[in-house]
């Protein structure tokens, strides 16, 4: 992290596991590992305790380019969410790792990516295309 506390290229993964929204076909959830200290970032007190740690959720869409990040703090008594608006730069960081990732594992654009899932979703459910 920046001295700012602001997210590097280093400090995140964009995981493979992604998935596209049933609804519209427009929004790609994606797991980002997280590399960096949460709680000097979110300020959530996971340091210490074993049964604590926070899950990271990006919900991109890439026809409308907008990202939003949803944390969520497992706690052994329950579980805290909250959503985290990114600075710009970090905003086009993940963007930027989401669409490298579908890249290289799929070999098309973010939107291409919706695209098969909803084209797939439609041959699934005898829909006409």
């Amino acid at each position: 992290m920046k001295e700012n506390n602001e997210l590097e290229r280093k400090d995140i993964i964009i995981d493979r596991d992604m998935e596209v929204d049933c609804d519209e076909g427009t929004q790609i959830t994606a797991y980002i590992e997280t590399w960096f200290d949460v709680d000097k970032k979110f300020n959530v007190h996971t340091n210490g305790d074993e049964g604590t740690w926070l899950n990271m959720y990006a919900k991109y869409d890439p026809f409308k380019d907008t990202l939003r990040i949803e944390c969520v703090v497992s706690r052994d008594d329950g579980d805290q969410d909250f959503e985290y608006s990114p600075t710009k730069s970090e905003a086009d960081l993940i963007k930027e790792m989401i669409t490298e990732k579908i890249k290289e594992l799929h070999g098309q654009t973010p939107q291409e990516f919706c695209d098969s899932f909803t084209e797939q979703s439609n041959i699934e459910m005898g829909g006409i295309m």
